[in-house]
């Protein structure tokens, strides 16, 4: 049975055209409408999609041709179910991807193995006609690329919207959205402030308000549903009975997950037990995962909460399997520095220290070769992800290293994942749909020490 999904990809001629706010208020829009829409969100970042999950109150997906190109299609429709439309908020501009000449990892690429067609957001301010001719250079640039409409963001009046959308040339407007201070949200070092800690449904409200109103809404529905049936069939895994206890570290702290990463290990056997590492103790586990956050805001509430620090250094002691990345890398640290320079006491599973920069920022996708078997990988597995953090982990110089990376920088250079006992940390955030043979292992791991 073919899969008829209607869908629609949200792109921008670039960072910052609009495209985030845009595709929050379509996808209210959408759900007022009860067409129950399914968000998902291109390439690695997980900021946009905290706030698609918190309108939308399901979870957005990550997918990213650069990282599991042969996985987009699987997680996609599997993602898609019981969806009524599926939205796609692109990454950057509509093209670009991993350097100037590829397309892996690009929006375009991403709508070309989906076959779903583009709505490009284009910036009108402080343009007229050169709009038009923004909007004709992306759509001949790959004429692959199915580029079906345009909205125009920060139009400045309704003359100046009759102005750019008469600059066209083949290409449908369905609409520009005027200057309103509604549309802009808050940001932080690394982007987007999550959703969870500013979330005002009144402000939300007032975003889907004015897209609806400057956006023609019916046909964008129009557009999706023109998408051709996806042929292939994929079936769901069946989740395994063998059950283990994984502690997943879900707070202030601690709240940048795949979506993905966490069923797998669900269908691998996995009951996912979430806990704060800021208030609570230990719960009783097989294994945790420690994924990445914004630990250094909250580094007063992580040091005082002793008991959970002392587990969790004792857990790793005794072997408990451990996955921490980026942030969850930090808390596993001796020490922490925050953005003012005072430090922290951390777990200390690893005689590292974790200090904070307030310009250098490390991004970028990351590959690496497993040199050795761990609770994740056996030697000689490949896996992908990506780094996106403010911080620089100090090792002693005793470390053993997990990874060698052939792309990205890791803890120190070309390396990452240090590894103490059945503990491995690393400032990778690596998607399990880029090895599938992870989450399996892992729970293995964990099912071996919960019978030990």
């Amino acid at each position: 049975m073919p899969y008829d999904i209607p869908r629609i990809v949200i792109a921008g001629t670039h960072s910052g055209a609009g495209k985030s706010t845009i595709t929050m208020g379509l996808l209210m829009a959408l759900k007022e409408r009860g067409m129950n829409p399914q968000s998902f969100k291109a390439g690695p970042d997980y900021l946009d999609p905290m706030h698609h999950t918190m309108v939308l109150g399901k979870e957005c997906r990550n997918l990213d041709t650069w990282m599991f190109e042969s996985e987009i299609e699987r997680l996609f429709v599997n993602g898609s179910r019981g969806s009524g439309i599926s939205v796609i908020e692109g990454v950057m501009g509509l093209y670009d991807g991993i350097d100037g000449i590829s397309e892996k990892g690009s929006t375009a690429h991403l709508s070309k193995a989906l076959k779903a067609p583009v709505i490009l957001v284009v910036d009108a301010k402080s343009t007229a006609r050169s709009a038009g001719a923004m909007a004709l250079g992306f759509k001949e640039y790959d004429r692959d690329t199915n580029l079906a409409g345009v909205i125009f963001n920060r139009v400045g009046s309704p003359n100046h919207l009759r102005i750019v959308e008469s600059s066209l040339k083949g290409i449908p407007s369905l609409g520009g959205v005027f200057r309103n201070e509604c549309m802009a949200l808050e940001s932080r070092h690394l982007g987007l402030v999550p959703a969870k800690e500013n979330y005002n449904r009144e402000r939300y409200d007032k975003i889907r308000e004015h897209v609806e109103s400057c956006v023609d809404i019916d046909k964008l529905i129009e557009i999706a549903s023109s998408a051709p049936p996806i042929e292939k069939e994929y079936g769901t895994l069946p989740t395994s009975k063998n059950k283990v206890r994984i502690g997943l570290a879900r707070d202030a702290a601690f709240n940048f997950y795949y979506i993905h990463n966490i069923e797998s290990l669900i269908e691998h056997g996995a009951e996912i037990v979430p806990f704060s590492p800021i208030d609570d103790d230990l719960p009783d586990v097989d294994g945790l995962y420690f994924g990445g956050g914004y630990p250094e805001l909250f580094s007063d509430g992580l040091e005082k909460n002793i008991r959970m620090r002392n587990a969790v250094k004792k857990a790793s002691e005794d072997g408990m399997p451990i996955f921490a990345e980026c942030g969850g890398l930090m808390y596993l640290s001796k020490h922490m520095n925050d953005l003012e320079g005072r430090e922290y006491k951390m777990c200390g599973v690893f005689d590292t220290e974790s200090r904070m920069n307030n310009s250098k920022m490390t991004l970028g996708y990351v590959e690496m070769t497993a040199n050795s078997d761990s609770v994740l990988c056996e030697k000689g597995w490949t896996v992908r992800g990506h780094e996106f953090h403010y911080s620089t982990t100090v090792p002693s110089g005793t470390e053993k290293y997990v990874f060698d990376l052939s792309k990205g920088r890791g803890i120190k250079e070309g390396k990452d994942g240090i590894v103490n006992n059945n503990t491995v940390a690393g400032y990778a955030h690596i998607h399990f749909a880029s090895n599938p043979k992870i989450p399996q292992r892992f729970v293995d791991g964990c099912n071996g020490y919960s019978r030990s």
